[in-house]
């Protein structure tokens, strides 16, 4: 039997539907009311799973705390959203409470994860995590591997172990509206390896659209491994417990402008084996516990002008072990309790113009070992840095 072949408002409307993309035709929902007080909605997120097609687009409605762990392979264009705010509580503690492993355009909102070893995003995963709190990890608060992951405005604290683990893929940390928090996890607040790790900061105003990495038990940011870090606008690393604020090792690289690193127990920012630092903009490296800044072991560090290295307990910037220093001048390196800038062990400082270095404990500038310094260092006193470090002789 056939139901196009009278008239041609029929045939204009059987054509419609022909030429309707198939995603639309499988556009399915789901509503999850956890408590089961609501009539003949479903009582787990993982039934609603159950009851959609893998592929999309589709949505699941959250309401009350769910008791499980949920699990989702090989989904594409899925929401899963709180409505307002629901809550997932283990149903296996030793499991991980959120699993999404190889899906594409997958977002989860409004949703708080509690417990469980966390949340783990897996295989080439796409994934958009936008004001979900993950909290009171036994593990890991936040795993991705090889995969795609944007979050915003959103928390991950009091795991036992790091907040944030980033191994491959890239990972943004976004700050749309109230800023994304990492703070009092056990370990690491966010740790990258291989991949590339983009924390995208607010407008500097207070409260406002800040990225806080506070008060992790650990180093505040880690970059290691060959990976990457791009770190723009208000991020705030502060209070970190570590040796620490911000890590970068093994050939790995951060580009860092505005945003502080400030009050951490450890070193402000440690650039070594082989990596490349730089900052620009308004940023601060600020009142840390054993030094602002050191770049070692064979790394370079740039200061672009306009960054704050100030009231450091120990030494401003330490240059080490065949490394390099390039200032592009006007650096404010002020009221560290120790030198200003020590350049040591066959490592090379390059002046490109003036910085303002004043009030160090110490020295403004301590020359050692085999060292080499490059511009104009006459306003820089008092010092130890005579001809023989230096690669053109001040008249």
């Amino acid at each position: 039997m056939t139901i196009c072949s009278s008239g041609p408002k029929i045939l204009f409307i059987c054509m419609l539907l022909v030429l309707l993309p198939s995603s639309l035709a499988f556009a399915a929902g789901a509503t999850v009311d956890c408590s089961g007080a609501t009539p003949g909605a479903f009582t787990t997120i993982t039934a609603a799973l159950a009851s959609l097609p893998a592929a999309g687009p589709n949505s699941i409605s959250v309401t009350g705390t769910c008791h499980e762990n949920v699990v989702m392979f090989g989904r594409t264009d899925l929401t899963i959203f709180g409505n307002p705010t629901a809550t997932v509580v283990p149903g296996n503690a030793n499991g991980h409470l959120l699993v999404i492993d190889a899906s594409q355009r997958v977002g989860i909102q409004n949703i708080t994860f509690d417990g469980g070893r966390g949340a783990l995003i897996n295989d080439n995963s796409r994934v958009d995590l936008t004001s979900v709190t993950i909290q009171n990890s036994l593990g890991i608060g936040l795993t991705s591997i090889d995969s795609l992951v944007h979050i915003a405005d959103s928390t991950i604290k009091a795991s036992t172990r790091s907040g944030i683990s980033v191994g491959g893929g890239t990972f943004y940390v976004d700050s749309d509206v109230t800023g994304t928090t990492v703070t009092n996890n056990g370990r690491i607040g966010i740790a990258v390896s291989t991949g590339h790790l983009i924390l995208n900061g607010g407008d500097g105003v207070t409260p406002g659209t800040e990225n806080v990495i506070s008060n992790n038990g650990s180093v505040g940011v880690s970059v290691a491994n060959s990976a990457e870090a791009d770190i723009n606008g208000d991020n705030r690393i502060i209070g970190n417990q570590g040796p620490f604020g911000l890590e970068v090792i093994h050939t790995s690289t951060v580009i860092m402008s505005d945003g502080s690193i400030t009050s951490n127990a450890g070193v402000g920012v440690h650039c070594g084996e082989t990596s490349h630092c730089e900052w620009a903009g308004a940023t601060k490296i600020d009142s840390n516990g054993k030094g602002g800044i050191e770049i070692t072991d064979h790394s370079d560090g740039y200061l672009d002008g306009g960054i704050d290295v100030s009231g450091n307990t120990g030494v401003g910037v330490l240059v080490d072990l065949s490394s390099l220093l390039n200032s592009l001048g006007g650096n404010t390196i002020n009221n560290n309790t120790d030198d200003g800038i020590v350049l040591n062990t066959m490592s090379v400082l390059k002046f490109a113009a003036n910085d303002t270095i004043t009030g160090n404990g110490n020295l403004a500038l301590e020359c050692n070992n085999n060292s080499m310094v490059s511009g104009d260092i006459s306003t820089y006193k008092p010092k130890k840095c005579g001809a023989a470090f230096q690669a053109s002789p001040i008249n």
